[in-house]
C-alpha cells in the first residue's frame, strides 16, 4: 500500500519507523512545522563566553519500567543514554516557602530554615506517606463503582487530606507532570487515572525508584536516525495538511497550498482536534468518529530556552532538575499558576563551570530578561478529563475505518511512551502487519499485594490519622499560644530592625494561623 502519516511527532515517526523498515508499504510523512519531531525539539544553546551545547526544550527523558517500547526502540537504533537525576523542588511565591526532595532528604526539605517551624509542612510529609500507602486502594474500587469516576480534588477531599499536600505537593506536580492549568483542572484530573499513572512510574514509593535517562547529544538524533532511512522526496516539511476525505479511489489528501494527494492509507499521528478538523474539512464526520475524538481538550503551553535565574528558586539549596514555581493570590491557598523550570545542566550532564545555568521554563510566571532567552517554543499537551478519559475506549471502534487510522500520546497518558506505544499496536495488526525486531511490550505494573513493611505502615498511619483527629482541642490550643509568641517576637523584631527575620515570623505565624482555622 501506500501510505501517508500525518505528523512527525513520536506517534509519527515510530510509524514510519516500522513500515519503513519492516514492512514492504510505500510511506511518505506530513509535518506543518520546519522540523519533525514534534515535542523531540533538541536546539542549540549559545551564550557570549560560554561553550555552546544541545539542549532538549520539548520531550527530556524517560525510565525503562514505563518505557520499555520506547527504549528498546533507542537501543535498537543505537542511541547513546545517559543516566539523570529526577531531583524535584517547590517554591512558593517568589521563594516565601521553598522545599526540595530526593536524596538530599531532610536537608532539601529544610533548605529553608524556617520550615523547621512550619506546622503546613509538616502535614504535607504526613500525607505524602499516607497517600503514597493508601492511594491504590482506589484502584482496587475501578468496576465496583456506579456513575462519574472520582476526580483528585474529590478524592483528596473524601480522604481528608491538608491543604499543603494538595497545594505544596500534588497539584503542582500533577499540572506540571501534564502542563495543564492548576487552577481548576489538575483538581479535575480524574483520580483513577493519575494514581495509575504515579504507581506506573514509582512516585508512590520513597525506596526503589527507577533511573531515569536522557538522550546524549539531544532526543532529535532518534529522529535523525529514522529519516536517514527514508527517501528524502518521501518527507514533506512546512507542509500542512487542511483535509482529509475518503474517495472510491482512496484517501485525499489536501495540502494548505491546495495540492492534493491520493493514498491507499492515511494515518493521522496528530492531536485528536486536529484530526478532527480534517476529517470536518473533508466532507463528513462520523458520530463515533466525533464521540471519540470531539471530548479532547488541549492547552497551550510556551517554553522558554534561557539562562535568567530569577526563574529557579530562590535559595541554591532547592535547585533540582525539575523545579515547581507556583504563586497563590492570597500567599496562604489555592495555586493559581504553575511554572516548572527544567535545570538541564542537572537533566543532560551539562556543566554549569562551561555553559553556564541552562534553564528550560515552562510558562515563566514573569517576563524573562530577553537578553538571556535563546529561544521560545509553543507545545501542546492533552488535558486529562473524564469526557477525554472516556473516549479513549471509543477509540478502537474508528481505528481503520474509511481507511483512516489514528495515534498519537493522547490516547493513553500523552507520554513518549504512549505515542509510540499506540503506533507500534497500530502499525503490527493488519492492515499493516509490519514484524518490528522487538515485540511490544505492556508498561502496566500489576497492583502488587500489600507486603509486611506496608501493611505495617498503613496500621502505624491509621492510628496516627486516628490520633491526629482525637488531638484537634489540644491543638488548637497549642496553636493559640503559638501564634502570641510569634506576634511578640514579630514586635520584638522590628523595634530592632531585623525585618527580614521579621518576615518569615509573619510567614510562619500566618501559617499557624491557618492551620488553627482548618482544625
Amino acid at each position: 500500500m501506500r501510505v501517508a502519516i500525518v505528523g512527525s511527532g513520536v506517534s509519527g515517526i515510530s510509524a514510519l519507523w516500522l513500515l519503513n523498515e519492516y514492512s514492504e508499504h510505500e510511506v511518505n510523512i506530513y509535518e506543518t512545522n520546519d522540523y519533525p519531531g514534534g515535542h523531540t525539539n533538541t536546539v542549540q544553546f549559545t551564550r557570549e563566553g560560554k561553550e555552546s551545547c544541545m539542549v532538549d526544550t520539548g520531550f527530556i527523558v524517560l525510565n525503562p519500567p514505563t518505557y520499555p517500547n520506547f527504549l528498546r526502540f533507542l537501543r535498537h537504533l543505537q542511541i547513546p543514554l545517559n543516566e539523570t537525576d529526577m531531583t524535584f523542588s517547590i517554591s512558593r511565591d517568589h521563594g516565601a516557602m521553598e522545599w526540595a526532595g530526593g536524596p538530599r532528604g531532610l536537608a532539601g526539605v529544610f533548605c529553608q530554615l524556617t520550615n523547621l517551624l512550619n506546622p503546613r509542612l509538616y502535614r504535607m510529609i504526613f500525607d505524602i506517606v499516607r497517600f503514597n500507602l493508601f492511594a491504590t486502594d482506589l484502584l482496587k474500587e475501578e468496576g465496583k463503582q456506579d456513575g462519574r469516576e472520582l476526580s483528585i480534588g474529590e478524592y483528596l477531599d473524601r480522604e481528608g487530606y491538608g491543604i499543603g499536600f494538595r497545594d505544596d505537593y500534588l497539584l503542582p506536580m500533577t499540572a506540571a507532570i501534564w502542563s495543564t492549568p492548576a487552577d481548576t483542572a489538575a483538581l479535575d484530573f480524574p483520580a483513577s487515572t493519575l494514581i495509575r499513572f504515579f504507581y506506573n512510574h514509582h512516585l508512590l514509593q520513597l525506596t526503589g525508584k527507577p533511573k531515569w535517562l536522557t538522550v546524549k547529544g539531544g532526543s532529535k538524533r532518534y529522529v535523525d536516525a529514522v529519516l536517514k532511512k527514508l527517501p528524502p522526496e518521501n518527507l514533506h516539511l512546512n507542509t500542512g495538511i487542511v483535509s482529509v476525505a475518503t474517495l472510491d479511489s482512496g484517501v485525499e489528501l489536501v495540502e494548505a497550498s491546495g495540492a492534493r494527494h491520493v493514498y491507499d492509507h492515511v494515518i493521522l499521528a496528530t492531536h485528536s482536534d486536529t484530526a478532527l478538523d480534517m476529517l470536518r474539512a473533508g466532507g463528513g464526520v462520523s458520530p463515533q468518529e466525533e464521540k471519540a475524538l470531539g471530548p479532547w481538550q488541549w492547552s497551550q503551553n510556551e517554553a522558554v530556552l534561557h539562562w535568567d535565574e530569577r526563574l529557579m528558586p530562590v535559595r541554591r539549596a532547592a535547585w533540582s532538575a525539575w523545579n515547581y514555581l507556583t504563586l497563590s493570590s492570597d500567599k496562604q491557598s489555592g495555586v493559581d499558576t504553575v511554572s516548572l523550570t527544567y535545570g538541564m545542566n542537572t537533566l543532560q550532564s551539562l556543566p554549569e563551570k562551561a555553559h553556564g545555568p541552562v534553564l528550560v521554563t515552562l510558562n515563566p510566571p514573569f517576563p524573562i530578561e530577553e537578553s538571556k532567552i535563546v529561544g521560545r517554543y509553543l507545545y501542546d499537551h492533552p488535558m486529562m478529563t473524564q469526557r477525554s478519559v472516556a473516549a479513549q475506549s471509543l477509540l478502537p471502534s474508528i481505528q481503520n475505518q474509511r481507511r483512516i487510522s489514528y495515534v498519537g500520546a493522547w490516547t493513553k497518558y500523552g507520554f513518549h511512551e504512549d505515542g509510540f506505544a499506540s503506533a507500534m499496536r497500530l502499525v503490527t495488526s493488519a492492515p499493516f502487519d509490519a514484524k518490528p525486531p522487538f515485540p511490544f511490550q505492556s508498561a502496566q505494573r500489576a497492583i502488587q499485594e500489600v507486603g509486611p513493611a506496608t501493611l505495617l505502615g498503613r496500621k502505624v498511619m491509621t492510628f496516627a490519622e486516628r490520633a491526629r483527629h482525637e488531638l484537634v482541642p489540644a491543638w488548637i490550643w497549642v496553636s493559640w499560644v503559638i501564634v502570641a509568641l510569634l506576634v511578640w517576637a514579630e514586635q520584638v523584631l522590628a523595634r530592632v530592625g531585623l525585618h527580614g527575620v521579621r518576615r518569615e515570623v509573619v510567614r510562619i505565624r500566618g501559617c499557624w494561623v491557618d492551620e488553627k482555622k482548618r482544625r
